[in-house]
């Protein structure tokens, strides 16, 4: 009796460690950097996953100081012929701004394009 009660635990114990490492995850949120001939964009996407999704942008000059104005974002998937409306950004404080609520249906290699005073950068963002 006793070593069918170890081996159903041992049992039990394998699937689990075989779901915590087999389990799909997400690729982590870290910031995507791009730099233009003035400025420097650092994109944070607060998920990689398809769905919605908000980022947060900081946007400075080469000498570090907060870039303002109108910034646009225009999300993409160019390989399947997808493009989204651009959106504006909403101005958080000096050189930080905020877009809510980006509908990124599918999963895969997303171009996020970024503006600000005729400055553009193209961003690449992969979305599981």
């Amino acid at each position: 009796m006793k070593r069918s009660a170890v081996a159903v635990v041992a049992g039990v114990l394998a699937v689990v460690a075989a779901l915590v490492v087999l389990w799909p995850r997400g690729v982590e949120a870290q910031p995507h950097l791009a730099e233009s001939s003035e400025l420097r964009f650092e994109l944070t996407p607060t998920s990689t996953r398809t769905g919605s999704n908000s980022f947060d942008l900081r946007i400075t000059d080469r000498s570090g100081n907060a870039a303002d104005g109108d910034v646009t974002v225009e999300p993409a998937m160019p390989q399947m012929g997808h493009a989204l409306a651009p959106v504006t950004a909403a101005p958080q404080a000096p050189g930080r701004y905020r877009v809510a609520g980006v509908d990124l249906f599918m999963a895969g290699q997303w171009e996020i394009t970024v503006s600000l005073r005729g400055e553009r950068v193209v961003i690449p963002l992969l979305l599981t």
